[in-house]
């Protein structure tokens, strides 16, 4: 019986080592192709760079991060990366990085298992933390873009640090310059925004003493200041700053562009303006929540009627969505 049972174990442990083999080997090939395929849609935007004239690549296809990287060879941890720019750049990621990637992590453990482990500090979440989780937890991805956009398809450095190819002659020049010479614009009209606002009357996070009565009176004055100041405020500022629609969308849903939705779509995409009797306060700024595509605003008193109020709380709050103070 023992000659039997070891003859089972043999055959089980060749079958688990096969077993392994073929993942090993279905994984590996999933990896090539990925790279692949990822190096193709690198020399269509190499492709289109080199005739920039007459073809765009749209900015919001590739993040800010990844421009930087690719064509910079400049990765957040370098000396020429500001800080409030890598902050701003990962809030497509993680919203409110200040806080929940920088704050949240300072003073904690590095290796949460080794009891003399050193602790978290600004310049090793920038150098170290920060690079791993946004940059080299993709490098299959990126190293295959990499490839694509460098002259003749292949890098000559297999360093993901270093950029593509492009990044010899783009690193000297201000990203912000690289991005209006070769990217387009993401494109969106006032009315195409308009279209995809959705507005949520009422509503209420914790107690509000007021009554049904007083309810039907605030809600009339919600719908007056969605169809009247708001819209107006959007398309006043959408005449005199060709970026501001981008800062709007970006603040209430995280992405700087409106998705395309095929029509007949029984889920359309929708910006909810939700105005909310306890946050925020009255006359106080605005709020977002990317997660669910909302901007939420006051209730009650509703910037007491001042459009000049709306306009200043509104422009603060986009300021902010965009900029990261860091000391």
């Amino acid at each position: 019986s023992n000659k039997a049972t070891d003859t089972v174990a043999t055959d089980t442990t060749d079958d688990d080592t096969t077993d392994d083999d073929d993942d090993a080997e279905q994984l590996e090939g999933a990896f090539t192709r990925a790279k692949a395929y990822t190096r193709a849609v690198g020399r269509i935007m190499f492709n289109t760079f080199q005739d920039f004239d007459k073809h765009s690549v749209p900015r919001s296809t590739m993040l800010p991060i990844f421009q930087n990287l690719m064509l910079r060879g400049c990765i957040p941890g370098d000396d020429n990366y500001e800080r409030d720019d890598i902050l701003k750049h990962i809030v497509p990621f993680t919203p409110n990085p200040e806080k929940n990637v920088i704050k949240d992590r300072i003073g904690m453990k590095i290796d949460e298992e080794d009891d003399n482990s050193q602790l978290w500090t600004p310049d090793s979440i920038f150098k170290k933390l920060i690079p791993d989780t946004f940059i080299h937890s993709r490098s299959l991805i990126l190293s295959g873009l990499e490839d694509g956009l460098s002259l003749g398809g292949k890098k000559t450095s297999s360093k993901l640090e270093e950029g593509s190819g492009l990044a010899v002659a783009l690193r000297a020049i201000p990203l912000e310059a690289v991005q209006k010479i070769i990217f387009g614009k993401s494109t969106m009209t006032v009315e195409e925004v308009l279209a995809v606002l959705e507005p949520d009357y009422c509503k209420c996070e914790g107690d509000w003493e007021g009554d049904d009565e007083r309810k039907a009176e605030e809600r009339r004055e919600q719908e007056k200041f969605f169809e009247g100041d708001f819209k107006r405020y959007l398309r006043e500022e959408a005449s005199k700053n060709s970026d501001f629609l981008e800062e709007f969308v970006q603040f209430c849903t995280g992405s700087n562009y409106l998705p395309f939705v095929s029509p007949g779509d029984d889920k359309p995409f929708k910006i909810t303006v939700e105005f909310n009797f306890t946050q925020p306060e009255p006359g106080c700024h605005p709020m977002a929540h990317t997660c669910v595509n909302t901007i939420r605003l006051p209730g009650t008193g509703i910037y007491w009627g001042n459009f000049d109020l709306l306009r200043e709380k509104m422009k603060e709050a986009l300021a902010q969505c965009s900029r990261f103070d860091f000391e």
